[in-house]
């Protein structure tokens, strides 16, 4: 990592992060005031009082704590005012704001967690969100963590995102799911930094507006910005328009998409199986795989020979069929029986095959089984 980088990384600390660090200086402080004490005590009553070291040390601190068990105690004049002076004077209120300040310290980490002003160095292996949708974001943001949540390769994975949208915190439905924010930009090196994304899992990029391609421009920025660290992270990005998909994918990111905000899962797909987002995106498209539907009389022993007949004949990849209820089935398992009204083939739009060649090539290939007449579940 050359200087630059290095200073750029350290900059002075925010106010709120200042606020922090005189707290802890406080304690500290209080901590030290406290052993001094102590120590002072401790030899007051071995000078004064004759006592041992051990004794001496645990009648300064049951006084100090006021719990005062009574087993030891001074006698003398001197003794009677050292406590006085060093314990019922100093000790127990030092005693008393040190209890105060811890307090409030935590309380104050407390507020600055749920207001995106901490900073998560020590969270690892986690997944970055930067930026959220212009509309609707709490309930975008909501369905994207749902299903990393229900995505076994991920749902054990902590959730952080940067966005300046909530300075107030996070929506408790996403707090209630474990998710952190940061309260900044992602085009910002500080707050970059204080999500940890060098020791991030994934990186997923948000388009801030899907509607504008303006927001490509902040997408290009915020990947630059990201260049200066040395990231391990796998980055998806979306983009508004599809000819900076190449642009991206020269700055680093490993997956570019298209902002589909009905279809978070899509995202998902991305870190889950990567490439995946591809073919689903592709569903999407007037160009590349479609999905076409045969209405058709379809009963078969099972369902790997439909797969069979279809591919072996060019028509494409059969991957559902509606059956006599009208309930479309996905995937089925490859030894159940089929009986139905419709076939769906995933195929080309270069190669839609005929509905009538299908339906008759099919319709010969396959005999009526009477097991395939039973009502399915």
């Amino acid at each position: 990592m050359n200087l630059l980088k290095f200073f750029k990384r350290r900059r002075l600390p925010s106010f709120a992060r200042r606020l922090s660090n005189d707290s802890r200086r406080n304690i500290r402080r209080l901590i030290l005031l406290v052993i001094i004490i102590l120590i002072l005590h401790t030899f007051a009553m071995m000078l004064f009082e004759g006592l041992g070291f051990a004794d001496a040390l645990w009648l300064s601190l049951t006084t100090i704590n006021t719990t005062g068990y009574g087993d030891l105690s001074s006698s003398s004049f001197w003794g009677r005012a050292s406590t006085t002076i060093l314990m019922y004077v100093f000790g127990i209120s030092v005693m008393a704001q040190l209890a105060g300040e811890y307090i409030e310290h935590l309380l104050g980490k407390k507020d600055r967690k749920i207001r995106g002003l901490w900073s998560w160095s020590s969270m690892k292996n986690h997944i970055v969100i930067i930026n959220t949708p212009k509309l609707n974001a709490d309930l975008y943001l909501k369905r994207l963590v749902l299903q990393i949540r229900e995505t076994d390769s991920l749902k054990d994975s902590p959730v952080c995102i940067i966005t300046d949208r909530y300075p107030n915190g996070l929506p408790t439905d996403l707090r209630s799911m474990e998710v952190v924010h940061v309260h900044g930009k992602g085009n910002n090196i500080d707050d970059l930094t204080r999500a940890n994304v060098e020791s991030s899992k994934h990186i997923v990029l948000l388009s801030n507006n899907s509607n504008d391609p303006l927001s490509d421009s902040l997408t290009l920025d915020i990947l630059l910005r990201l260049q200066e660290f040395e990231l391990g992270a796998r980055i998806t990005t979306e983009a508004v328009l599809d000819e900076n998909r190449k642009r991206f994918a020269k700055m680093g990111a490993d997956a570019v998409i298209r902002p589909v905000r009905a279809y978070p899962e899509m995202i998902v797909r991305s870190l889950h199986a990567h490439g995946s987002e591809k073919i689903l995106e592709n569903l999407f498209s007037n160009q590349g795989d479609h999905v076409i539907k045969i209405d058709m009389t379809i009963e078969a022993k099972d369902w790997v020979s439909v797969v069979t007949s279809c591919i072996s004949n060019g028509y494409g990849t059969p991957i559902a069929y509606e059956d006599h209820q009208k309930k479309v089935r996905t995937n089925p398992a490859p030894n159940s029986p089929v009986a139905g009204i419709a076939i769906f083939i995933l195929v080309h739009h270069q190669h839609i095959p005929n509905s009538e060649d299908v339906r008759q090539k099919l319709m010969s290939h396959f005999e009526p089984q009477e097991s395939t007449h039973v009502e399915q579940s």
